[in-house]
């Protein structure tokens, strides 16, 4: 014989997040707010017939806090991505400029405008990172891909300049909003 439990009544938490969703506007049936042991975090997974347009992305993140969400469209999610990417762009800019500074990297930066292909621009980082030019970026359609080399282990010096590359690249993509991948990412052919 089984005997079937009732879910677990929701936290507090899932219940202030649902009810902010609500006053968001976005209809109770299209959206769920659980707690996943697998994320050890609060999801929150919005479908199409909960009525959430781009319009609501302020209120559903302010509603959500740190809390995962998700959408089942994927222009939607991708849409939802871009808008949260933005808000934290300001500060992961000012953050990146510090670890820059720090390293020495930021006075004398190239700027985008200033070369006339993607690839020379690519070529650029790497000489202010203080790697050989063409040595580990290449550059596949409108994206900078990092190609690992073949053995850096040689060289006493490769960490410390293929660590200020990955800072180097990292300011340069966002704040150009440039796309960057790494060889063998399937995501970059998109």
């Amino acid at each position: 014989m089984m005997i079937d439990i009732p879910p677990e009544p929701s936290t507090i938490q899932e219940r202030i997040i649902e009810q902010r969703l609500l006053d968001c506007g976005l209809d109770r049936r299209g959206f769920t707010v659980s707690y996943e042991d697998y994320l050890q975090s609060i999801q929150v997974a919005i479908a199409p017939n909960s009525g959430a347009t781009s319009e609501n992305f302020a209120c559903i993140k302010k509603a959500a806090g740190d809390e995962i969400v998700t959408f089942q469209d994927r222009a939607m999610f991708a849409a939802y991505t871009n808008f949260v990417s933005q808000l934290a762009r300001p500060e992961m800019l000012a953050m990146m400029e510090a670890r820059l500074n720090e390293a020495g990297l930021l006075e004398g930066f190239p700027d985008r405008e200033d070369f006339g292909s993607l690839a020379e621009y690519a070529a650029a980082l790497e000489v202010h990172a203080g790697i050989e030019p063409r040595s580990a970026l290449r550059v596949s359609g409108d994206t900078i891909v990092f190609d690992q080399p073949d053995d850096p282990s040689d060289d006493e010096d490769a960490d410390e300049r293929y660590s200020n590359l990955f800072a180097v690249i990292s300011y340069a993509t966002t704040r150009d909003r440039l796309s960057f991948g790494f060889t063998g990412n399937a995501e970059i052919a998109d």
